[in-house]
């Protein structure tokens, strides 16, 4: 199966987690980072997940998941044991059309989760589209050698001259010139070194 790659924006939406182990515990850590409304069900749930609920970070239904409990979700993880469960959410969610992940369950998902790796605000996702997950990881882990931390304060500099360059010219064509020229300036091993107010300097010089 081809799927569509594509980022979502989580932010307030409704997202549920089915499941209370270290699996759901993850999938619930990774909704929460993208400003999700989240709510757990299961009878039990990690210490984590507990501290969360306790807090009331997340929502949770102290109970095995029943019909209905799908309703006004935006996006359904179901990551438990069980997988007459995980069958029943998987129908019930393609049923009201909610996008939804069976965990190691490919043909029980309308989407799944590709590895990722961060860095600041880049983001680099990869699959292998259910073919071998294993190899999506292992490509990550390369990435990662590849991509150091110093690409999150690249990117957050480019958004700040970006930003800079918009107000300071009108034209579009002006604009892309003007970005491509500080995009071909080398300051990463600057960032690397902690010079950050070098870069900074070094960058904007270029599109005075």
């Amino acid at each position: 199966m081809k799927y569509y790659p594509m980022y979502v924006d989580l932010k307030n939406q409704k997202c549920i987690v089915v499941g209370g182990g270290q699996v759901a515990e993850r999938k619930v850590n990774n909704l929460l980072a993208c400003q999700a409304k989240v709510t757990a069900i299961s009878p039990q749930l990690t210490e984590d997940l507990q501290q969360l609920a306790h807090t009331r970070k997340i929502g949770y239904l102290r109970r095995t998941y029943r019909r209905g409990d799908l309703e006004g979700a935006f996006l359904v993880v179901s990551a438990t044991d069980n997988s007459e469960l995980n069958s029943i959410v998987y129908h019930e969610a393609d049923q009201k059309g909610i996008l939804i992940n069976v965990v190691d369950d490919p043909q029980k998902c309308t989407f799944i989760a590709p590895s990722v790796m961060e860095r600041g605000d880049l983001v680099i996702s990869i699959s292998t589209s259910s073919s071998c997950p294993a190899l999506a990881k292992r490509i990550r882990k390369k990435l990662e050698g590849e991509f150091g931390e110093e690409y999150g304060d690249y990117l957050k500099l480019l958004r700040d001259i970006r930003d800079e360059i918009k107000q300071k010219y009108q034209f579009r064509e002006e604009r892309k010139k003007l970005l491509e020229k500080a995009l071909e300036l080398d300051v990463l091993p600057l960032l690397r070194d902690g010079k950050k107010d070098l870069a900074e300097k070094k960058v904007k010089e270029c599109i005075l």
